[in-house]
């Protein structure tokens, strides 16, 4: 069983949510992905590199354990210090430079793996020869342990590996069939499985490690792994002080890909201030969790660029579907035509975003731009709906922020100022992060703002949140007649032309619903060294990363 904790966090923390990209953009020219950023030939990611690489974040991990990790900034180490059966696909631009697909899967430490024709049994089959550093083989009954163990575990792992399906769980039974093969039998079929898998949820631990520290207690995470690893992966943890600073060096014997830095040195850098200081004085390679005013005043510069990455990452205004005045479909379409969305995209974001209307974000595999395109500020039409709503008297609305939260409270002023206009008054309420989280989740909010994305790159897992009616993830309350049942068509069908057929209408159906408003899809600017070697990563993949 989830905890209620769990639920609250496989939706990702607002602020611990870093947006991924389908692509990578330079905003300066001369960085391409995987290859030096001074425009030079490919360093595509070899091994050799002496000098150590400094990376810094914004916001550090509460756990690094890959069962209990619940947002991007938990993976950030993982995905150095463990490997998983597959991994997040590559492609390549129109220029032929690599890039990250986080719509395929990978195999990694599986060769191979093929499907029954019933869609319920996958079998894996490993790669030879491979040994944690501890000397113990990583072979198939590792696999099954790691499995079962984040499954037990029941954290967000366990969402998040089993693509959300928890009662019962997606896997049924991980059968070790001989040291290189494995079977994974599922509960229902899921031709998204393979994505869960290439996350860091489906990381493959050190069985003999985690039982000398701690073994599995159902139910529970294990403290010693939320600081220290069992790893797997081409790093290992030399050091590591929570929340300050950690150093990866390279796993000599690791039998995949060497990494392209032989030594990372990860910071947690929270103050804007102090992180945009630190680009500027030439200390980090790479800078992740900047503000947008900051990365602003990088781009154009000597020495650093500004790559832009746009994915799932998005911020809504939440309208709870049961309470007033949102119980009123009405209501929630004129709001939705009555925010200038334009003008947060500009002056709030410094057009890091991009606008859309829909359930799913335009990055995600399914997205109809024909019903699910950016919404038109339309105040006098947002002014009708009010009239044909019938809503009489003065309509007041308490709107949930978090407190610090510069963009939120920024939006929260233009929302007050435009909402005013068709006769809804708008209280600011700052929060903490914990007691916003308590509103959010404990489904007692009148309306918020959140920042919101998957864990999983695929529109079945991020529509479970919302389409299915009276479950607890479903923050909005929304409950748009005949979607859940499209859902499933979504969720289990191997018939593509369905899922495509399934995916459009439950848009439109949302869509004409108005059970939210998307205010625009975030993008993450990352500050490049120029020289660095950097490829983007959905889930942060420094293996081929390298400083200058």
């Amino acid at each position: 069983m989830v905890s209620s904790t769990t639920r609250r966090r496989l939706r990702a923390r607002p602020r611990a949510l870093v947006a991924a990209a389908v692509a990578a953009v330079a905003v300066l020219a001369g960085c391409t992905a995987q290859a030096p950023a001074d425009g030079s030939s490919s360093g595509s990611g070899t091994s050799g590199g002496t000098k150590p690489l400094n990376v810094a974040f914004s916001v550090a991990p509460t756990t690094i354990d890959p069962a209990s990790g619940c947002t991007l900034d938990d993976a950030r180490l993982t995905m150095a210090l463990y490997v998983q059966l597959l991994q997040p696909g590559q492609t390549t631009d129109k220029n032929g430079v690599p890039s990250v697909d986080p719509t395929t899967a990978d195999p990694y430490f599986a060769k191979s793996y093929e499907v029954s024709p019933d869609g319920l049994t996958y079998t894996f089959t490993l790669q030879e020869g491979w040994t944690f550093p501890s000397g113990t083989p990583m072979d198939a009954e590792a696999v099954k342990y790691s499995l079962d163990r984040t499954t037990a575990i029941g954290g967000c792992g366990s969402a998040i590996v089993n693509d959300l399906y928890l009662s019962p769980t997606l896997i049924k039974q991980v059968t070790a069939v001989d040291p290189t093969t494995v079977t994974v039998q599922l509960s229902t079929p899921d031709p998204d499985f393979p994505l869960a898998l290439a996350t860091p949820a489906g990381s493959i631990v050190d069985p003999s490690v985690v039982e000398a520290n701690g073994g599995i207690t159902a139910g529970k995470p294990n403290e010693w792994m939320a600081s220290h690893e069992a790893g797997s992966g081409p790093f290992r943890l030399k050091s590591f002080e929570p929340g300050t600073k950690a150093v990866l060096e390279k796993d000599p014997n690791f039998k995949g890909q060497p990494p392209a830095s032989d030594e990372i040195n990860v910071s947690w850098v929270k103050t804007d201030s102090a992180m945009l200081l630190q680009v500027q004085n030439g200390e980090l390679d790479v800078a992740t969790g900047l503000s947008k005013n900051s990365a602003k005043s990088l781009e154009g510069g000597d020495a650093t660029q500004v790559i832009a990455s746009t994915a799932t990452a998005n911020m809504q205004m939440l309208m709870p579907n049961d309470k007033a005045p949102w119980d009123n479909a009405k209501v929630r379409e004129a709001v939705t035509y009555a925010i200038p969305y334009q003008d947060i995209l500009d002056n709030v974001l410094k057009g890091y975003g991009q606008l859309y209307y829909g359930p799913i974000p335009p990055s995600m595999p399914g997205y109809d731009a024909s019903v699910a395109g950016p919404r038109t500020y339309d105040l006098a039409k947002a002014k009708q709906l009010m009239s044909e709503a019938g809503v009489s008297g003065p309509v007041e609305v308490t709107l949930d922020t978090i407190s610090g939260d510069a963009n939120q409270a920024s939006i929260a002023t233009i929302l007050q100022s435009s909402l005013q206009q068709i006769g809804i008054t708008v209280k600011v309420n700052p929060l903490s992060e914990s007691a916003w989280g308590e509103a959010v989740y404990g489904q007692k909010t009148q309306a918020a703002l959140r920042l919101d994305g998957p864990a999983v790159f695929n529109a079945g897992y991020y529509l479970s949140y919302d389409e299915r009616c009276g479950i607890s993830y479903n923050t909005g309350v929304i409950c748009v007649p005949g979607n859940a049942a499209l859902l499933d068509t979504v969720r289990t069908s191997s018939d593509e032309a369905a899922r495509t057929q399934a995916l459009n209408q439950l848009q439109a159906n949302w869509v004409a619903a108005s059970p939210k408003a998307i205010l625009y899809l975030d993008a993450t600017a990352v500050a490049v060294k120029k020289g660095t070697t950097y490829l983007w990563n959905p889930i942060t993949d420094m293996r081929t990363w390298k400083a200058a």
